[in-house]
């Protein structure tokens, strides 16, 4: 084991990442498991918005995106890390907006969040969902601001491009996003399966 690998370990912050990653992960599972224990009272059958496919495919790009960063972070491609970011951002935004189309397209069809349980559900899962977005966002805008500040020069940039701690930052949005496009994957197919 390299001596970086082994300073990554040792970080705290590696930690309580990893231990609020599982947490939300259990939340999602525990709410998706009240939505399917629900079916049958007061079930309201409809079709989930077809926009719900577009946000998954924008989803999984940030994941891809991401995952070049890290690789182009390791190759020392200051450009190409902050087009990967960018372009990863852009990504996440256009997954909010459809989320917000899908919420109205089921509001226009007289759908919200007193319907049923089965719709609350749909509402509470997705909206708690953007909200972990929203918070990857941030911590995707506050990597893009580092490394613009980190790359400036070629001694600033050799510097972040040869310190461990900045690459363990860089790895743990990957891993935070991972998580987040996993769940989404997972409730998309639940409500898939429920509401084709």
């Amino acid at each position: 084991m390299s001596s970086g690998q082994r300073q990554i370990i040792k970080n705290p912050s590696v930690i309580i990442v990893n231990f609020l990653l599982a947490g939300i992960v259990v939340l999602f599972l525990a709410l998706s498991y009240g939505y399917i224990f629900t079916m049958g009272s007061n079930w309201t059958e409809f079709k989930l918005p077809k926009v719900f496919w577009l946000s998954t495919v924008s989803i999984l790009g940030v994941s891809l995106l991401l995952r070049r960063a890290l690789r182009m972070y390791d190759l020392d491609k200051p450009k190409k890390l902050k087009r990967s970011m960018y372009a990863a951002l852009i990504f996440s935004i256009f997954f909010v907006s459809f989320q917000i189309l899908g919420w109205s397209e089921l509001m226009s069809k007289g759908l919200d969040l007193q319907s049923s349980p089965s719709v609350s559900y749909l509402y509470i899962l997705t909206g708690l969902h953007v909200i972990h977005v929203a918070v990857g966002i941030i911590f995707l805008i506050v990597s893009i601001v580092r490394s613009h500040i980190n790359t400036q020069d070629n001694v600033k940039a050799l510097l972040y491009f040869s310190d461990p701690l900045k690459r363990s930052r860089l790895k743990l949005l990957n891993n935070y996003w991972h998580t987040i496009d996993f769940l989404w994957v997972y409730l998309f197919l639940a409500f898939l399966f429920h509401h084709a």
